[in-house]
Protein backbone atom coordinates (compact mmCIF):
# COMPACT_ATOMS: atom_id res chain seq x y z
CA UNK A 1 0.00 0.00 0.00
CA UNK A 2 1.37 3.20 -1.27
CA UNK A 3 1.99 6.08 1.82
CA UNK A 4 1.68 9.54 1.83
CA UNK A 5 5.70 9.26 2.25
CA UNK A 6 5.83 7.14 -0.87
CA UNK A 7 4.02 9.55 -2.69
CA UNK A 8 6.43 12.58 -1.75
CA UNK A 9 9.26 10.39 -2.76
CA UNK A 10 7.57 9.30 -6.36
CA UNK A 11 6.73 13.42 -6.56
CA UNK A 12 9.83 14.61 -5.97
CA UNK A 13 11.76 12.15 -8.39
CA UNK A 14 9.12 13.12 -10.85
CA UNK A 15 9.49 16.71 -10.43
CA UNK A 16 12.97 16.03 -10.90
CA UNK A 17 12.70 13.96 -14.42
CA UNK A 18 11.02 16.79 -15.80
CA UNK A 19 13.57 19.12 -14.87
CA UNK A 20 14.47 20.12 -18.49
CA UNK A 21 12.29 22.30 -20.25
CA UNK A 22 9.67 20.44 -22.40
CA UNK A 23 9.70 20.09 -26.44
CA UNK A 24 6.87 22.89 -27.69
CA UNK A 25 5.30 20.17 -30.09
CA UNK A 26 2.31 18.53 -28.54
CA UNK A 27 3.03 15.18 -29.41
CA UNK A 28 7.27 15.46 -27.86
CA UNK A 29 5.63 16.95 -25.08
CA UNK A 30 3.55 14.03 -24.02
CA UNK A 31 6.09 11.35 -24.62
CA UNK A 32 8.85 13.54 -22.44
CA UNK A 33 6.04 13.76 -19.24
CA UNK A 34 5.04 9.98 -20.31
CA UNK A 35 9.30 9.14 -19.84
CA UNK A 36 9.64 11.20 -16.25
CA UNK A 37 6.50 8.54 -15.30
CA UNK A 38 8.55 5.76 -16.37
CA UNK A 39 11.90 7.69 -14.28
CA UNK A 40 9.89 8.24 -10.91
CA UNK A 41 8.40 5.04 -10.80
CA UNK A 42 4.83 5.68 -11.18
CA UNK A 43 4.53 4.27 -14.77
CA UNK A 44 5.75 0.15 -15.78
CA UNK A 45 7.57 0.05 -19.10
CA UNK A 46 5.39 -2.78 -19.54
CA UNK A 47 2.32 -0.28 -19.43
CA UNK A 48 3.56 1.68 -22.20
CA UNK A 49 0.96 2.13 -25.12
CA UNK A 50 -2.07 1.34 -22.55
CA UNK A 51 -4.03 4.47 -21.95
CA UNK A 52 -5.70 3.00 -18.71
CA UNK A 53 -2.50 2.57 -17.40
CA UNK A 54 -0.60 5.94 -18.20
CA UNK A 55 -3.85 7.80 -16.89
CA UNK A 56 -3.62 5.78 -13.83
CA UNK A 57 -0.28 6.81 -13.47
CA UNK A 58 -0.92 10.78 -14.11
CA UNK A 59 -3.58 10.32 -11.69
CA UNK A 60 -1.18 8.74 -9.04
CA UNK A 61 1.62 11.75 -9.81
CA UNK A 62 -0.82 14.53 -9.33
CA UNK A 63 -1.98 12.49 -6.18
CA UNK A 64 1.73 12.61 -5.07
CA UNK A 65 2.12 16.67 -5.79
CA UNK A 66 -0.24 16.83 -3.64
CA UNK A 67 1.18 14.59 -0.86
CA UNK A 68 4.24 17.02 -1.55
CA UNK A 69 2.14 20.27 -0.80
CA UNK A 70 0.76 18.88 2.28
CA UNK A 71 3.59 19.20 4.16
CA UNK A 72 3.95 22.71 3.01
CA UNK A 73 0.12 24.43 3.40
CA UNK A 74 -0.66 22.23 6.92
CA UNK A 75 -2.51 19.32 5.43
CA UNK A 76 -4.29 21.20 2.44
CA UNK A 77 -2.40 20.08 -0.38
CA UNK A 78 -5.30 19.11 -2.65
CA UNK A 79 -6.82 22.29 -2.36
CA UNK A 80 -3.17 24.04 -2.59
CA UNK A 81 -2.70 21.82 -5.86
CA UNK A 82 -5.86 23.06 -7.13
CA UNK A 83 -5.86 26.94 -6.68
CA UNK A 84 -1.80 26.53 -8.55
CA UNK A 85 -3.81 25.04 -11.36
CA UNK A 86 -6.45 27.37 -11.56
CA UNK A 87 -4.63 30.25 -11.28
CA UNK A 88 -2.04 29.15 -13.88
CA UNK A 89 -4.91 28.74 -16.17
CA UNK A 90 -7.18 32.08 -14.89
CA UNK A 91 -3.73 34.06 -14.93
CA UNK A 92 -3.77 35.31 -11.55
CA UNK A 93 -1.62 35.43 -8.82
CA UNK A 94 -2.83 33.27 -5.51
CA UNK A 95 -2.58 34.07 -2.09
CA UNK A 96 0.21 33.13 -0.38
CA UNK A 97 1.96 33.66 -3.69
CA UNK A 98 3.90 30.63 -4.76
CA UNK A 99 7.53 30.52 -4.61
CA UNK A 100 9.98 28.19 -6.85
CA UNK A 101 9.29 24.82 -5.09
CA UNK A 102 5.26 25.13 -5.91
CA UNK A 103 5.94 26.37 -9.27
CA UNK A 104 7.41 23.61 -10.18
CA UNK A 105 5.02 21.22 -8.43
CA UNK A 106 2.34 23.41 -10.35
CA UNK A 107 4.13 23.18 -13.55
CA UNK A 108 4.75 19.31 -13.11
CA UNK A 109 0.59 18.89 -12.55
CA UNK A 110 0.37 20.75 -15.88
CA UNK A 111 2.61 18.51 -17.75
CA UNK A 112 0.36 15.54 -16.79
CA UNK A 113 -2.77 16.52 -17.17
CA UNK A 114 -1.19 17.99 -20.65
CA UNK A 115 -0.90 14.29 -21.08
CA UNK A 116 -4.34 13.25 -19.72
CA UNK A 117 -5.41 14.45 -22.59
CA UNK A 118 -4.21 11.74 -24.54
CA UNK A 119 -5.21 9.15 -23.03
CA UNK A 120 -9.01 10.63 -20.87
CA UNK A 121 -11.96 12.35 -22.24
CA UNK A 122 -12.37 14.36 -19.18
CA UNK A 123 -9.20 15.47 -17.67
CA UNK A 124 -11.47 17.20 -14.78
CA UNK A 125 -12.37 13.87 -13.49
CA UNK A 126 -8.55 12.88 -13.82
CA UNK A 127 -7.75 15.40 -11.24
CA UNK A 128 -10.78 14.35 -9.37
CA UNK A 129 -9.76 11.14 -8.96
CA UNK A 130 -6.18 11.97 -7.77
CA UNK A 131 -7.48 14.21 -4.86
CA UNK A 132 -9.85 11.39 -4.09
CA UNK A 133 -7.13 8.84 -3.73
CA UNK A 134 -4.58 11.92 -1.94
CA UNK A 135 -7.34 12.22 0.64
CA UNK A 136 -6.97 8.11 0.96
CA UNK A 137 -3.91 8.05 1.24
CA UNK A 138 -3.74 10.58 3.66
CA UNK A 139 -6.24 8.85 5.68
CA UNK A 140 -4.83 5.27 5.44
CA UNK A 141 -1.74 7.05 6.26
CA UNK A 142 -2.96 8.67 9.73
CA UNK A 143 -3.82 5.49 10.97
CA UNK A 144 -7.64 6.21 10.27
CA UNK A 145 -7.12 9.36 12.69
CA UNK A 146 -6.99 12.10 9.78
CA UNK A 147 -10.98 13.13 9.08
CA UNK A 148 -13.16 11.54 7.10
CA UNK A 149 -15.40 12.80 4.84
CA UNK A 150 -18.62 14.40 6.61
CA UNK A 151 -21.40 12.03 6.46
CA UNK A 152 -24.01 15.18 5.83
CA UNK A 153 -24.33 18.42 3.84
CA UNK A 154 -24.70 20.20 6.95
CA UNK A 155 -21.44 19.66 8.53
CA UNK A 156 -19.57 21.18 5.46
CA UNK A 157 -19.59 24.67 5.78
CA UNK A 158 -20.06 26.75 2.88
CA UNK A 159 -19.02 30.09 3.69
CA UNK A 160 -19.90 34.19 2.28
CA UNK A 161 -17.05 36.00 1.69
CA UNK A 162 -15.50 38.67 -0.41
CA UNK A 163 -12.44 38.76 -2.57
CA UNK A 164 -10.39 41.95 -2.63
CA UNK A 165 -12.03 44.02 -4.97
CA UNK A 166 -14.98 43.77 -2.57
CA UNK A 167 -16.94 43.60 -5.81
CA UNK A 168 -19.39 40.61 -5.64
CA UNK A 169 -20.42 37.82 -2.33
CA UNK A 170 -19.04 34.96 -3.13
CA UNK A 171 -19.16 31.53 -1.69
CA UNK A 172 -16.62 29.20 -0.08
CA UNK A 173 -17.33 25.47 0.12
CA UNK A 174 -15.10 23.78 2.93
CA UNK A 175 -12.71 25.36 5.62
CA UNK A 176 -12.30 29.26 5.61
CA UNK A 177 -8.93 29.59 7.46
CA UNK A 178 -6.71 32.46 8.98
CA UNK A 179 -5.38 33.60 5.30
CA UNK A 180 -8.84 32.94 3.52
CA UNK A 181 -10.73 30.74 0.85
CA UNK A 182 -10.89 29.57 -2.26
CA UNK A 183 -14.72 30.40 -3.82
CA UNK A 184 -16.83 28.42 -6.12
CA UNK A 185 -16.02 30.32 -8.99
CA UNK A 186 -12.28 30.79 -8.37
CA UNK A 187 -11.57 33.76 -6.71
CA UNK A 188 -9.44 34.56 -3.22
CA UNK A 189 -11.40 35.36 -0.84
CA UNK A 190 -10.01 37.09 1.71
CA UNK A 191 -12.55 38.38 4.12
CA UNK A 192 -16.12 36.39 5.46
CA UNK A 193 -19.67 37.72 5.67
CA UNK A 194 -21.46 36.95 8.89
CA UNK A 195 -24.94 37.43 7.19
CA UNK A 196 -25.22 36.51 3.66
CA UNK A 197 -28.69 38.23 3.19
CA UNK A 198 -27.79 41.70 4.88
CA UNK A 199 -26.49 44.64 2.96
CA UNK A 200 -23.84 43.33 1.21
CA UNK A 201 -22.59 43.49 -2.74
CA UNK A 202 -24.19 41.70 -5.70
CA UNK A 203 -24.06 37.77 -5.65
CA UNK A 204 -21.93 36.28 -8.01
CA UNK A 205 -24.10 34.22 -10.18
CA UNK A 206 -21.67 31.25 -10.61
CA UNK A 207 -21.04 31.16 -6.42
CA UNK A 208 -24.90 31.54 -6.05
CA UNK A 209 -25.39 28.32 -9.05
CA UNK A 210 -27.37 30.73 -11.52
CA UNK A 211 -24.40 30.35 -14.02
CA UNK A 212 -22.57 27.44 -15.14
CA UNK A 213 -18.90 27.27 -13.42
CA UNK A 214 -16.22 27.69 -16.17
CA UNK A 215 -13.87 25.88 -15.15
CA UNK A 216 -16.18 23.33 -13.32
CA UNK A 217 -14.96 23.23 -9.56
CA UNK A 218 -14.51 20.00 -8.41
CA UNK A 219 -16.92 19.12 -5.22
CA UNK A 220 -16.71 15.89 -3.17
CA UNK A 221 -20.29 14.92 -2.88
CA UNK A 222 -20.69 16.33 0.80
CA UNK A 223 -19.49 19.61 -0.56
CA UNK A 224 -21.98 19.70 -3.92
CA UNK A 225 -24.79 18.77 -1.42
CA UNK A 226 -23.82 21.31 0.81
CA UNK A 227 -23.15 23.99 -1.79
CA UNK A 228 -26.10 23.27 -3.30
CA UNK A 229 -28.49 23.31 0.13
CA UNK A 230 -27.08 26.39 1.00
CA UNK A 231 -27.82 28.01 -2.50
CA UNK A 232 -31.53 26.43 -3.01
CA UNK A 233 -31.81 28.10 1.01
CA UNK A 234 -30.57 31.95 0.17
CA UNK A 235 -32.20 31.46 -3.50
CA UNK A 236 -34.73 34.52 -3.87
CA UNK A 237 -33.38 36.35 -1.32
CA UNK A 238 -31.79 39.91 -1.67
CA UNK A 239 -28.45 40.20 -1.64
Amino acid sequence: MRTPADSRADAQRLINALSAPLPRDDARRADAVQSALLDSGLLNRDDLGSSPAVAAAARDGLASLAHLLDARVQGQGGGRLLLLLLAERERFTPHPAPDEAELRIRGAASALLHLGLWHVDDTLRLLGGALQVHSEEARDGAGGDAPSPAPAAGLVPVTPGLSSDGGELHLAVGAFDADGALSVCGRWLSERVADASGSVPPRCDTCFGQSAQRPALIFTGEEHDAWTAFTEAHRGEEA
